[in-house]
This record gives structure tokens, C-alpha cells and sequence, in this order.
């Protein structure tokens, strides 16, 4: 006999939509959709889903008995020191609560490197401090060409470009602009968080986490699961 699903996890980005399965506390099945939320919904049927999404839900799917939706008023096992509370997004309350799980008793700072790049500083006592969000890869590089006459989109072609710091075609230095200049900012960000924080833990994730943590002054723990094992947090914190 089948193991009983315990939970679906639905994790709604820019782009795509991550569902991942919880049978026995185990993160099975893990899926990557194209297809609108409410074909996924509709496909797992009654099962309890919990949802944290970049976008605004329908009010029909936050209404559904079987769904918890994640928001800044979802009963949380960490405390949100922010100002705008109602502005932060669903995926970074999750991460946060995914590092605080991942790593305990322990000042964290998470990089998420997709779409946009978001880095945020969660307390060890439990307090979301906030952090930055600045363009992802892809958008800076859309963006300098969508802004200018001249200056072309190498978003699509930037891998078969990659070069120094300093560039010797304009592709290239689109690209060392781009590129470099994530790795320069996170590291100058990291460097003003420890001005306060003696000691701090770093998670990258994200889809371009894997070209970014080799090149960073700091020791980096992979959280490819960070929003996940948050979501998992969460619902088993609100039953």
C-alpha cells in the first residue's frame, strides 16, 4: 500500500512552480510545472497543500479548506522585524524559517539568486532583520539593452561569453557588469552584516545559486530545500 501523503508543498515563482511531496517528514518527488496553479491544484485533488507564492493568490484558492497559503499574517515560529510587513514576500518568510531550521541557534544570512536577488538576515534568537533586493543575472543584462540603443541582450547567450573581471568585447564586459558585479555585492553586503555579526552563516539557493558560490568570500552552505523545509516548518507550526 501507497504511503500516505502527509503534505504537498507548492512553491509558486516567476517563472515555475515547485511542488514537492512530505511522506513520514521525508521530501520526496519534487516537480517543476509550466502549467497554470489551478491545473496543479486541481491534479492533487483533496490533499493538504501548503502554498507560498510570489504572486498574489486567487481568492478562491486562499479560501479552499485543504490549502494553507503563507503571508506576513500566517502564524510563524519567527518573528518579522520589518516595516512593511504586508510587502514581504511569501518565499523569503519561508526561506527564512527554512534557514532557522536548517541551521539553529545560529545568525543567518540567506542569498537567493533568481529571478531577483534577494539577501536577508535572520537573527539566531528568531528575527527576520530584513536585507536587500536588487535585479537577478538575466535582468540586468535584459535590462542594460532594453534601456539603451546599442547595447544588446546577451541573456540567453551569456554562458558562452563568461570572462574576467574586465571584458575585451562589449558582450564581455555586459557580461563581467553582470556577472561580477552580483559577486561584489554580495560580498560588500555580507562585509557591512558583519560589522554588527561577529559570526554568520550563509545559504545560497536559487536557480543561478550554482554559478555564484565557488566565487564568494565566504563559506557557503547550499539550501537547495531551504523553502521547503520552511513551508514544512510552518504547517507543522499552525496544526
Amino acid at each position: 500500500m501507497a504511503e500516505k501523503i502527509e503534505v504537498i508543498l507548492i512553491d509558486v515563482g516567476n517563472t515555475s512552480v515547485k511542488t514537492t511531496e512530505v511522506i513520514n517528514g521525508e521530501f520526496v518527488n519534487t516537480r517543476v510545472w509550466k502549467e497554470e496553479l489551478l491545473l496543479i491544484i486541481e491534479h492533487y485533488g483533496s490533499v493538504p497543500l501548503m502554498v507560498s507564492s510570489v504572486k498574489k493568490l486567487d481568492k478562491w484558492i486562499v479560501g479552499r479548506k485543504n490549502i494553507t497559503s503563507l503571508s506576513h499574517l500566517s502564524k510563524l515560529p519567527i518573528e518579522l522585524d520589518y516595516k512593511t510587513p504586508e510587502t514581504l514576500g511569501a518565499d523569503r518568510i519561508a526561506a527564512a524559517v527554512g534557514a532557522m531550521e536548517m541551521f539553529p541557534d545560529q545568525n543567518n544570512v540567506i542569498i537567493d539568486l533568481g529571478t531577483c536577488m534577494t539577501i536577508d538576515l535572520v537573527e539566531k534568537e528568531g528575527v527576520f532583520r530584513g536585507g536587500v533586493i536588487a535585479p537577478g543575472l538575466k535582468m540586468r543584462m535584459k535590462a542594460m539593452s532594453h534601456f539603451t540603443d546599442s547595447l544588446p541582450d546577451i541573456s540567453n547567450e551569456w554562458e558562452r561569453i563568461m570572462s574576467g573581471e574586465l571584458g575585451k568585447s562589449t558582450k564581455e564586459c555586459l557580461f563581467s557588469g553582470s556577472f561580477w558585479g552580483i559577486i561584489h555585492e554580495i560580498n560588500g553586503v555580507l562585509q557591512t552584516m558583519r560589522q554588527d555579526f561577529t559570526s554568520l552563516n550563509t545559504i545560497i539557493t536559487g536557480g543561478d545559486a550554482h554559478y555564484f558560490e565557488s566565487k564568494l568570500k565566504a563559506h557557503i552552505f547550499a539550501g537547495s530545500k531551504i523553502v521547503q523545509k520552511g513551508l514544512y516548518r510552518i504547517w507543522k507550526y499552525q496544526q
